[in-house]
């Protein structure tokens, strides 16, 4: 029996031993294939600018051929929230991948109107790139932000536009304007109104450049702004909460009037 046991013993020692040369066989294989080793990649991602992710966040994840990305080796969405990092894994196939190309794993978090993306790319697997690696996003503008960073750009510009104005009275009011035109449509106008009761007011119009209302800022008062499709991005009221709808539609034919009335202006000024 003693015998028996050793044997079995000496049996599990050699397969074990195959086992194990087996495994670093296959590491060296795929290391000499110029390929990491393994079918799962392994990320952590990290925000530039530290700040907590409401609930409801997505982390949308890919991995990538950098020549192809619109097919995907593998691809995940992840719910997420709090505090990063956040964890992630990617399984794939092995047989999709070739050491002659070059790949990557893509990451975007989309909180609410803000989304995160990375500046650089992530290579993973191939070219001495590993599968395990660090992704760090960086928070890009939410729409409404570029539409005012779009028309703070728009009034900086003013300076260097042709110009056209005009001024009228109503039965409460004097009123003064003054338009300011690129490439023969109003893109800008001020419009400041003095009451006869006493009392004043500035508003600034700007407007795309096909003409669309684009943004309202009322000075010292409410702003609101528009996508090219009319959707409505920004809606501030001074002290804080929103414009109420009726208002909202009401800035917005203002706006409407004071650039066709400037561009008809504008307009008889090129005939004369």
């Amino acid at each position: 029996m003693r015998i028996q046991w050793l044997a079995a013993l000496a049996a599990l020692a050699i397969l074990g031993g195959c086992n194990g040369a087996d495994q670093q066989a296959t590491s060296k294989a795929a290391a000499s294939n110029g390929v990491a080793a393994g079918n799962t990649i392994s990320a952590q991602v990290l925000l530039h600018d530290p700040m907590t992710i409401g609930a409801g966040a997505k982390l949308n994840t890919r991995l990538i051929d950098s020549a192809l990305p619109d097919a995907p080796l593998a691809e995940k969405t992840f719910d997420v929230s709090g505090n990063p990092p956040f964890n992630f894994s990617l399984d794939f196939d092995r047989a999709r991948v070739e050491p002659s190309r070059t790949y990557e794993v893509r990451a975007v978090l989309v909180d609410g109107d803000r989304r995160f993306q990375a500046g650089l790319a992530t290579p993973v697997l191939t070219h001495g790139a590993g599968t395990n690696v660090q992704i760090m996003l960086t928070a890009e503008a939410t729409p409404a932000e570029a539409l005012k960073a779009e028309f703070n750009k728009l009034q900086g510009r003013i300076g260097g536009m042709k110009t056209v104005n005009g001024a009228y009275t109503t039965d409460t009011a004097s009123i003064a304007w003054d338009a300011f035109v690129e490439s023969n449509v109003v893109r800008f106008v001020r419009v400041n109104t003095e009451l006869d009761a006493g009392g004043r007011s500035a508003v600034h119009y700007g407007f795309s450049k096909d003409g669309k209302p684009m943004y309202v800022q009322q000075k010292g008062g409410a702003a609101v702004g528009w996508d090219a499709d009319g959707k409505l991005l920004v809606n501030e009221k001074r002290g804080g909460g929103e414009v109420a709808q009726a208002e909202v539609e009401a800035m917005h034919d203002a706006a409407v009037k004071a650039q066709r009335m400037a561009q008809e202006r504008y307009d008889a000024t090129r005939k004369k």
